[in-house]
């Protein structure tokens, strides 16, 4: 079965500028508190007050770093490149049975792009998403197959749920949520932790919504599981979680 390759490259300044600017001021959830952990010369951006003058800060903070670390990112990427071209044929024919849906024939690659941000936020529209070349080859395996895992989800999620609103894809809305608690759920999965061998992690966020007494990454592992051991279809468990989700959405409005 033919499957698209994943197509490894540097990120694009411009785009490396936008993410950092919009995970350091615009992300509800705090994360540019990582961002400044791992590049400490940023925080003086944090006290200034024009957008311009933070966009001009950052913009000389990036091409400095550029200037003398983009050798060790490149060197990264061609060890995480060799690392994922071992195991990329085995996920990519399984990742089709465990979802219950082929890969796109117009879809020849997946491109990955090499990034200083250790966030990696993935782009459904192109199928590219970001890895941190600050990692090492067993964090960037785990978001590779996470990212592409989110591509064949949403493919299925639209041949289940014909009139499912895109826009719903992306965050904070349920549909998102649902889709980050459910592609670590799958890469915990037996057939996947053959080729894995680590387990996947979930969002601190989504570990600390309660489902009753358990975490809501538990909750829905243990509806894989069953799903799994009763050999029920992914769509009925697809079905089976959105509905659930649903049914606590409360506990997801932030």
């Amino acid at each position: 079965m033919a499957y698209p390759k994943v197509k490894f490259s540097m990120i694009p300044l411009k785009l490396e500028l936008d993410l950092f600017y919009f995970f350091l001021f615009k992300h509800s959830w705090g994360w540019g508190k990582n961002i400044i952990k791992r590049h400490p010369k940023l925080e003086p951006i944090m006290r200034i007050k024009k957008e311009a003058d933070r966009k001009a800060f950052l913009k000389k903070y990036a091409l400095d770093y550029y200037k003398k670390n983009k050798g060790q990112l490149v060197s990264q990427m061609k060890k995480d490149e060799t690392a994922w071209r071992k195991l990329e044929k085995e996920f990519m024919h399984i990742l089709p049975q465990i979802i219950e849906t082929d890969w796109p024939k117009n879809r020849k690659n997946i491109r990955a792009m090499v990034s200083a941000i250790p966030i990696c936020p993935r782009f459904l529209d192109t199928w590219k998403f970001t890895i941190c070349g600050l990692w090492q080859e067993g964090s960037a395996i785990e978001v590779i197959m996470h990212e592409i895992c989110h591509f064949l989800y949403f493919k299925k999620l639209e041949e289940t749920f014909p009139n499912v609103d895109k826009k719903t894809f992306n965050r904070p809305r349920l549909e998102w949520h649902l889709s980050e608690i459910l592609a670590p759920v799958i890469l915990g999965g037996p057939r996947v932790q053959k080729i894995l061998r680590r387990e996947p992690d979930f969002y601190l966020e989504h570990q600390k919504i309660k489902i009753g007494k358990i975490s809501a990454p538990l909750f829905f592992q243990k509806m894989y599981d069953e799903h799994l051991e009763n050999k029920t279809s992914f769509e009925d468990f697809l079905k089976e979680s959105y509905r659930e989700i649903k049914v606590h959405r409360k506990l997801f409005r932030f």
